[in-house]
């Protein structure tokens, strides 16, 4: 049984670039770009719990590194990349 690819909306107005990362090592941890306002998607997951997704984001202003989605182990696979206050970030999980 796999689990959904996992999915990463950017809902900021610069580009991201990150890391998602599994529990096992037998799981190769994906690298990602998104571009505002799109998804990316994983090309595959099978069973691989993910751990941590990190995000950084490029503002005119410079690399602002957002804050993580950190999990013991998730089979969660929908997130977001949101704006905070002020000129902050963070990866979320998306819970409809």
């Amino acid at each position: 049984m796999a689990y959904p690819k996992v999915k990463i909306f950017n809902s900021t107005n610069y580009i991201a670039s990150g890391t998602v990362e599994y529990m096992s090592a037998l799981c190769s941890n994906d690298h990602y770009n998104v571009t505002p306002n799109t998804q990316w998607k994983a090309k595959s997951r099978g069973v691989c719990l993910l751990t941590k997704i990190t995000a950084t984001l490029k503002t005119p202003n410079g690399d602002i590194v957002a804050t993580p989605y950190e999990s013991s182990g998730t089979s969660y696979s929908d997130f977001s990349i949101i704006a905070g206050t002020g000129n902050t970030f963070r990866v979320t999980r998306n819970v409809s």
